[in-house]
């Protein structure tokens, strides 16, 4: 009986810790307490972290106990990590079906993940030392063109609404030089980074 109390016990904190995962990653991902980004990704780190331990340690003693927690904490448990996979999916274009581009733009400072998907969305992150932005929409794909549906792609005009894919060089340019001409020495992104 002292195991099926202590099973039960460690899998209400593996549903606790989940729940806690679950809502710190949607304070960080709609920047809910944007000043202090930092600390909520470490504390999502080590939720993460305690859960995986926890489920772990849950399952060693499941096995050998021959026990399972109660039908209501699966359940809850359940939906919590529907909950937080799909969400995690969702955000991140693992629902959006194949990609088909992959590529980075890395400087001294940031970089900024772009991929495009099959069914014609693309998704752009843009990385810093402290925090992240995250643009999605939609494209054309003309020749080796590609077309976003808006402008600007990103919160400036930093790429443009036309970029073009150099299948050669692995690189895809998005800023254009006084010229008219893509600027070919610097600002690209790298296809399969």
């Amino acid at each position: 009986m002292h195991t099926k109390t202590t099973l039960q016990i460690n899998f209400n904190l593996l549903t606790l810790l989940i729940a806690v995962s679950f809502g710190l990653y949607l304070i960080e991902i709609y920047d809910w307490i944007l000043d202090y980004e930092i600390f909520i990704d470490i504390l999502l780190g080590l939720t993460c972290l305690c859960t995986i331990i926890l489920l772990i340690l849950i399952i060693i003693e499941a096995k050998t106990s021959r026990q399972l927690p109660s039908k209501l904490s699966m359940v809850i448990f359940t939906a919590f990590l529907i909950a937080f996979t799909t969400t995690y999916g969702e955000r991140n274009g693992m629902l959006w079906g194949k990609e088909i581009i992959d590529s980075a733009f890395i400087d001294d400072r940031s970089r900024m993940d772009l991929t495009l998907y099959e069914n014609g969305k693309f998704l752009i992150y843009s990385n810093w030392l402290f925090g992240e932005d995250r643009f999605e929409g939609t494209y054309k794909l003309n020749g080796d063109t590609i077309i976003f549906d808006k402008f600007p792609v990103t919160d400036n005009d930093f790429i443009g609404q036309k970029i073009i894919i150099d299948r050669t060089e692995r690189k895809i340019y998005f800023r254009k030089g006084k010229d008219g001409n893509y600027d070919k020495s610097f600002y690209y992104f790298q296809i399969g980074f």
